[in-house]
């Protein structure tokens, strides 16, 4: 690689990075699942199994885990979970800049040095890619592992016959960080023996061989632990899930708000993510036709995960962290299409990726220096400004998961949903989030927010893109009384 190539990929994982560290504890909301990632990550840093609560998690795979609680204990970090997911933002940040980085050197290695360029810059500026690489979540360690994966074997079919086999193990590491990376990581491996003879049968059987050590370790860990029935139970779940037959979270699931909409309404933050989305199967497909292998192999990964998101969309568990295992393998593919189009295209193509890099730049940019952090903000409220002693409602998920676990001033919190509920539990002062509860999100009804702005006091407020109006209202006991008498009860519409 010539110095030029370095510095260019230097400068482009640079800007990635600047675009995670800026605004992360401030540009994204705190997400539910943060929190529950954070608090597995301090069960394994007091060296006990994944557990939250004491009940074990096998929902997803323990890799993720375990690399966060070593850092957790190796740095000595916050206790609380809350605080420990704005510390551990960090460990996703620098992963997020090498998913980057991989991603540049698989584009080097399968299509030309400008289109590298060009679609490394993308991906670390693509508003959906970076609002994931910049939370605690699952799928920005598992993409680098497939990615560092791939690019071992695509160096290791030309020489250097042992990348193979570490290749192999990088695959089945992603697995052991979520299950569904088994899906990019390993079902192009075996398709790929099937579509032209991408892959030898030989290669395959390597890498499989490589792959299955992780998963199966920790397979064998379990049983000697006696916990496989258990997980086992939890696994069944989980593919349920994923084919759509129990529909507990999701676009798809009874109590979810409309795709369209949401769709909609993030136009204006995600525009070009959408873009994306709507080209990683077409680009799959384009890149299957190519006479060299390691761009069929490119193809394939963008394929089964694009096919995959179809799948979910229509009958699944579709989140919208799903996007991030389309959009990553779909940029890839797409840098092997513009290098394969016929030239006659070529000026359409100089023009529609200016128009995206610009407009990529541009959303990154806003969702960076926005301000997008109302619990966070609410908590440091309650923390300080409400009397000790105060009695708190909570009314979503998020704020249950994120409060509950709170360090700081005595209060006493609970997840009091109904109006009926917050003249039970006698509570002074009840937190909301407009955008959540408006889309059926939350656990109280959307009824329970104009009855509040008639009835008690916004002590304080915070408007973000994520959840809307944060607000903590105190409550006039006097007017809950008399609502409750009146039969005005106004019940939660999902139980707590």
């Amino acid at each position: 690689m010539t110095k030029r190539l370095v510095l260019a990929g230097a400068a482009v994982v640079g800007l990635a990075l600047t675009l995670r560290l800026w605004g992360l504890t401030t540009a994204n909301e705190l997400f539910i699942d943060e929190v529950t990632y954070s608090r597995l990550a301090l069960s394994v840093s007091r060296g006990e199994w994944p557990n939250l609560a004491g009940e074990a998690f096998y929902l997803h795979p323990p890799l993720t885990f375990w690399l966060n609680g070593g850092i957790t204990a190796l740095f000595d970090l916050s206790p609380d979970p809350t605080t420990l997911v704005f510390q551990l933002r960090w460990v996703n940040a620098l992963l997020g800049a090498a998913v980057v980085a991989l991603g540049y050197l698989l584009l080097l290695r399968t299509t030309k040095p400008v289109v590298a360029v060009i679609g490394a810059v993308v991906l670390a500026a693509d508003p959906f890619v970076l609002r994931n690489d910049s939370r605690v979540m699952l799928e920005t360690p598992a993409f680098a592992l497939i990615l560092a994966g791939w690019l071992c074997l695509l160096v290791g079919l030309e020489r250097r016959k042992w990348l193979i086999y570490l290749g192999g193990f990088l695959l089945g590491l992603a697995v052991l960080a979520k299950d569904v990376s088994a899906v990019p990581a390993l079902l192009p491996v075996l398709l790929a023996t099937l579509w032209k003879k991408t892959l030898p049968r030989k290669t395959a059987l390597q890498v499989f061989g490589m792959a299955l050590l992780p998963y199966a370790g920790y397979v064998i860990a379990l049983a000697i632990a006696g916990r496989l029935p258990d997980w086992w139970n939890h696994k069944i779940g989980g593919l349920r899930r994923m084919a759509g037959l129990d529909q507990i979270s999701g676009f798809n699931s009874p109590t979810a708000p409309s795709l369209l909409e949401t769709l909609l309404g993030q136009l204006g933050r995600f525009g070009t993510s959408y873009v994306l989305l709507g080209l990683a199967v077409p680009a799959g497909v384009l890149a299957l036709r190519s006479v060299r292998a390691d761009r069929r192999l490119v193809g394939l990964v963008a394929s089964v995960m694009g096919m995959l998101g179809l799948f979910s969309l229509a009958f699944g568990t579709l989140e919208e962290q799903m996007g991030y295992f389309v959009v990553v393998p779909g940029v890839l593919a797409l840098g092997v299409v513009a290098v394969e189009l016929p030239v006659r295209l070529r000026p359409a193509l100089v023009t529609a990726t200016a128009a995206l890099l610009v407009a990529g730049l541009a959303f990154a940019a806003h969702a960076r220096a926005v301000t997008d952090n109302g619990y966070q903000q609410a908590r440091e409220f309650l923390d300080t400004k409400v009397p000790p002693g105060s009695r708190v409602g909570l009314t979503t998920p998020t704020a249950q998961f994120a409060l509950h676990s709170g360090e700081g001033a005595d209060l006493h919190v609970g997840t009091w949903t109904s109006l009926g509920a917050l003249h039970r539990f006698r509570a002074d002062y009840v937190l909301t989030q407009s955008r959540p509860l408006s889309l059926g999100y939350g656990y109280a009804s959307p009824d329970l927010l104009p009855w509040l702005a008639r009835h008690a006091d916004p002590v304080f407020r915070t408007t973000g893109p994520s959840g809307g109006d944060t607000i903590v209202w105190k409550l006039d006991r006097a007017e809950l009384a008399g609502a409750v008498r009146a039969g005005h009860l106004i019940p939660e519409v999902v139980a707590p």
